[in-house]
C-alpha cells in the first residue's frame, strides 16, 4: 500500500514539475506534495491500526483443555495459527502450564481462549455458535466428520432448503459449529 501511494505521488510530482514555469512554482508544488504525502501516511497508519482492532470470539474452557481445543481447531482450517499463548505459572491460581490467555486465528478470523480455574455453572451453548461457510462438498464433509467425532450432531448434514448442505454440530469440547455449503 505504501509503495503504491509513493509511486502515485512520485508520478504526480514528475508530471507537476515538467509543467512548472519556474523553480519557485516547483518548490511550492514540492512542499504541497510533501504535505500530502505526510497526510496519506497518517491515513494509511490509521487504516492499518484499525485492521488490527478486531472483535474476537472467546472460549472459556473449564476442563484444562483449551490448548488441546485450540490446536484441534487450527488443524481443521487452512491459514490458521496460534498468535500468542500466556500460561499460568507455578504461583498462579490455576494449574501450572494451563492457558491463562491464548489468541489464535482460524483462516484469518481472530479467536481467544483460556482455561478457567473457576468452575462456572454455565458452559457453552448452541445458542452461540461458530458459522463456517464451506466452499466445497469435500470441505463441509471433512469438517462435519472431524467436528462431530466425539461430539453431538444437532442437525445432520443435509439439505434444509436454505442450503444444499448444512450441519449443526457440537464438538467434543462443547463448542457449537454451523457448517454451510456456499
Amino acid at each position: 500500500m505504501n509503495k503504491i501511494i509513493s509511486l502515485l505521488i512520485l508520478m504526480f510530482f514528475i508530471n507537476s514539475c515538467s509543467n512548472s514555469n519556474s523553480k519557485n512554482d516547483a518548490n511550492e508544488e514540492l512542499i504541497a506534495l510533501r504535505s500530502e504525502l505526510t497526510n496519506l501516511k497518517k491515513l494509511v497508519a490509521v487504516s492499518e491500526g484499525d485492521a488490527n482492532k478486531q472483535i474476537a470470539t472467546f472460549f472459556t474452557f473449564q476442563e484444562n483443555n483449551a490448548e488441546e481445543a485450540m490446536n484441534f481447531y487450527i488443524s481443521l482450517f487452512e491459514n490458521s495459527r496460534v498468535v500468542d499463548v500466556q500460561r499460568y505459572g507455578k504461583d498462579g491460581p490455576a494449574k501450572e502450564g494451563t492457558i491463562l490467555m491464548a489468541t489464535f486465528e482460524l483462516n484469518g478470523s481472530k479467536f481467544a481462549c483460556s482455561d478457567s480455574y473457576i468452575k462456572h455453572e454455565w458452559t457453552f451453548t448452541p445458542g452461540v455458535s461458530v458459522f463456517v461457510e464451506c466452499s466445497s462438498t469435500i470441505e463441509i464433509e471433512n469438517l462435519f466428520a472431524k467436528l462431530s467425532d466425539g461430539g453431538t450432531i444437532l442437525m445432520p448434514l443435509d439439505n434444509y432448503g436454505w442450503s444444499s448442505k448444512f450441519a449443526f454440530v457440537e464438538d467434543r469440547f462443547g463448542v457449537s459449529w454451523q457448517l454451510n455449503l456456499k
